[in-house]
């Protein structure tokens, strides 16, 4: 005898959010010309959420040779520039990234939260060691600073 099993699912709903992790556009360093030992900063950017729902963000450097610079010029300045960032509370700071430009990629390694309609501060340096030698002279880079923004989770 044959029977029939039904399995109802009801009331499902679903929803879209909007990321948008914004910064300025304006550039944060410009034509700086470091020498070994040398540092520029901290700069402040200001990051900000301007989607529809909480979200986590990473940072990547985007660079590139500058002028009368090969890539192979540039990749050795960027794994001599170091860059530092970290966030602007003057209690207790939290240093989102600390190395080489070269290794700025999705940092920090979870993301960095930030709510829906908040912005926050980052406060960035660079610096070349005093020990990069003659290697790095009269080369040029130009960088990037990539923000991506993501949600966790589905949003109802």
């Amino acid at each position: 005898m044959p029977f029939t099993i039904t399995s109802l699912n009801q009331n499902n709903a679903l929803g879209t959010a909007n990321v948008a992790i914004t910064v300025p556009a304006a550039p944060i360093f410009s034509e700086t010309n470091l020498v070994p030992g040398e540092s520029a900063g901290p700069e402040d950017l200001v990051v900000t959420n301007e989607g529809s729902t909480d979200a986590r963000y990473f940072i990547f450097a985007d660079w590139r040779p500058g002028p009368d610079t090969s890539p192979a010029g540039a990749q050795i300045l960027a794994d001599k520039i170091n860059i530092h960032i970290q966030d602007d509370d003057p209690d207790n700071p939290e240093v989102i990234y600390s190395g080489p430009l070269s290794g700025l990629i999705e940092q920090p390694a979870a993301g960095r939260e930030l709510a829906f309609e908040s912005s926050e501060t980052l406060k960035i340096s660079v610096s070349l060691p005093s020990d990069t030698g003659n290697v790095a002279q009269s080369l040029a880079i130009e960088v990037d600073l990539v923000f991506v923004g993501m949600i966790d989770e589905p949003q109802p």
